[in-house]
């Protein structure tokens, strides 16, 4: 495929929202799978639109989290548009579903024969726009925090898990904000799991290694049962929850 520079200009400025980037927060957040987009010059990868409102695609409820925990936080964010099934940020490049060439078993026709050319195109406009907002962004940050959703049920298991904190590093940030959660979650009825419904430390995953990790800075994926964005009325005491949690830890994390 190939596509004018100003196609690949504009494709690229599409592939990140920044929040807040003029925020002092000692906090920033990431959500890499906020959209479900695909390139218009891509076509879909050859899929049925329908697969773009999966769990597939993108994490659901997790835009408007971010969105909350933003505003609530008064953090910088960022948010990837693109969705996952284009190309995976939070995958290293040489992952079999940084461009997965499959949906459980339904292949994704886009994704099965990429060229270098391509592999390299996708990268200029859906990894490398990433980057250049989060790295400004990280500059007297204390914490990163990458919001995530999970479902409910996995291969027939379900899980017995509302709010997940996944970590590789159990620092005083991270055991902060289990012990908030922990604390204030039972009055709420939602189930914390530590490093579940996965564990960090059983994988690699790019961003909050290369953001957060290699700085030495402490980090955590928050994932959230999706179940529960389909609980409206649910949604303002999640939000309170965790923003009250997050703020408490950082606090504690910058004194």
């Amino acid at each position: 495929m190939e596509l004018d520079a100003d196609t690949v200009e504009r494709l690229a400025v599409d592939a990140v929202e920044v929040l807040r980037a003029g925020e002092i927060s000692p906090l920033l957040l990431l959500c890499e799978h906020a959209g479900a987009v695909i390139p218009e010059p891509w076509r879909n990868l050859g899929l049925a639109p329908a697969f773009l409102s999966t769990h597939y695609a993108y994490d659901p409820g997790v835009d408007g989290l971010t969105r909350a925990l933003s505003e609530g936080l008064q953090a910088p964010a960022v948010l990837a548009r693109y969705s996952r099934i284009f190309l995976d940020y939070n995958r290293f490049a040489s992952d079999w579903d940084h461009m997965r060439p499959d949906l459980g078993g339904i292949p994704v026709p886009g994704n099965l024969d990429i060229s270098q050319e391509d592999r390299a195109l996708r990268a200029s406009i859906a990894v490398q726009p990433l980057d250049r907002a989060i790295v400004p962004l990280l500059a007297g940050r204390k914490a990163v925090v990458s919001v995530h959703s999970f479902t409910p049920v996995m291969a027939g298991y379900h899980r017995p898990v509302d709010i997940g904190v996944l970590w590789r590093e159990k620092d005083p940030f991270v055991r902060c904000v289990l012990e908030g959660l922990e604390r204030r979650a039972p009055a709420l009825g939602l189930r914390i799991g530590d490093n579940a419904p996965y564990d960090w430390r059983e994988v690699e995953a790019y961003s909050l290694r290369t953001h957060g990790l290699d700085r030495g800075l402490p980090c955590f994926y928050l994932e959230v049962n999706n179940a529960l964005f389909l609980q409206p009325e649910r949604l303002p005491f999640l939000n309170m929850l965790l923003t009250e949690v997050l703020a408490e830890a950082i606090e504690g994390k910058a004194t």
